[in-house]
């Protein structure tokens, strides 16, 4: 499978956290110590979505555990600080890309159930053919959160 833009879209997130600055969040959004420890925690889970799928299951992708507090922090505890995060992320980059690359088409067509909640509310709650997951790091999660890391930096 075809992995550049998924490349291309870690590469530009990790960019950005890597220069860092970050000041602290608005009221009610996460720090970029929990950003990072969302994607980490979210790719993980979606790579093992994409792995038992090549083993022939189906499980269902719930990004919940990408949400949770405990979980985030847990993440963050074990990085021991941001550099470690960083390496954190790279190796689930690096594990991530490999798992896509050995899927086939009939992998990629599997249908996954996928739950995915946004501040509190709903977003999706059908299936999913697995390379929309699997992909979707790329096209929307991973610039998305770059986004947000950006929005921590301060003003010139």
């Amino acid at each position: 499978m075809d992995t550049t833009g998924l490349r291309a879209a870690y590469a530009d997130f990790l960019a950005v956290a890597e220069a860092g600055g970050f000041g602290p969040p608005p009221p009610g959004e996460w720090d970029a110590d929990h950003i990072l420890a969302h994607i980490y925690a979210g790719h993980a889970q979606i790579t093992s979505i994409a792995l038992a799928v090549a083993a022939g299951l189906r499980p269902p992708y719930d990004n919940r555990p990408g949400l949770d507090g405990w979980n985030l922090q847990r993440v963050i505890d074990q990085a021991g600080d941001r550099a470690g995060l960083i390496r954190l992320i790279r190796q689930g980059e690096e594990l991530h890309l490999a798992v896509t690359e050995h899927l086939t088409k009939a992998d990629l067509e599997v249908q996954v159930p996928v739950l995915i909640i946004s501040n509190d509310e709903v977003v999706v709650d059908e299936p999913w053919p697995l390379a929309q997951l699997v992909f979707g790091i790329g096209m929307v999660h991973l610039p998305r959160h770059a986004d947000q890391l950006r929005s921590l930096l301060p003003a010139n």
